[in-house]
């Protein structure tokens, strides 16, 4: 398994655009789970309160894990998914992309409405600054005092991250963010140079900016 790869807004962005006189408002935000996703979506439809449609699409996690998007009443297909597939195509997850319409009493067509969704949410996507992130698989680290030197010495040369420590009476226990496909050989590293004092544990895979 490689390393999964995905980027995300720095910061919230928004872009307009006009089709036939009718207004598209596309707001961009990073978005870590549902909850912050619905409150940006809340907070859109609060401001715009007078709009037509809210339609929208989120993507949370690395496969995304969580992905959302509807039409808020357009004609099925031509708003939401289109907005996820701007998302999709370049790798966008964290995120929640919400474009506000007001009519503007022309029709559109499906064709040129889902056009038009679609170019909105580019605008607001290329036009925001993005970071990007990595999946890493949290390895956890007990050792004692005495074996402090030889781990260290395994984090610093294979240029592991550290995301967090604790201490006991006895002992230190690290978490370490590791490749995925760079766990075994990781664990086994630390065994050897604490000759098999060291004790690993695998504990799931976190998100983080690389």
């Amino acid at each position: 398994m490689t390393l999964r790869r995905y980027v995300s807004p720095r910061g919230p962005h928004s872009a307009e655009t006009k089709v036939e006189g009718s207004r598209f408002i596309a707001d961009l935000f990073p978005a870590v789970s549902e909850e912050e996703a619905k409150a940006h979506l809340a907070s859109v439809r609060k401001r715009y309160f007078d709009a037509t449609h809210h339609c929208y699409a989120y993507a949370i996690g690395a496969g995304p894990e969580t992905v959302r998007y509807s039409d808020d009443g357009e004609p099925n297909g031509t708003a939401g998914l289109k907005i996820h597939s701007v998302l999709r195509s370049r790798t966008i997850s964290d995120a929640v992309c919400i474009v506000t319409r007001y009519f503007g009493g022309t029709k559109l067509g499906v064709g040129g409405l889902g056009r038009a969704y679609s170019d909105a949410a580019a605008a607001a996507v290329d036009g925001a600054a993005m970071f990007d992130k990595g999946v890493l698989a949290r390895l956890r680290v007990a050792y004692t005092y005495d074996h402090t030197n030889a781990v260290m010495n395994t984090v610093q040369s294979r240029s592991l991250r550290i995301a967090g420590t604790e201490y006991d009476a006895e002992r230190t226990m690290l978490t370490l963010l590791v490749p995925p496909d760079d766990v075994d050989a990781v664990m086994q590293r630390l065994v050897d140079a604490t000759r098999g004092a060291a004790e690993c544990e695998r504990q799931g895979e976190s998100a983080v900016a690389l």
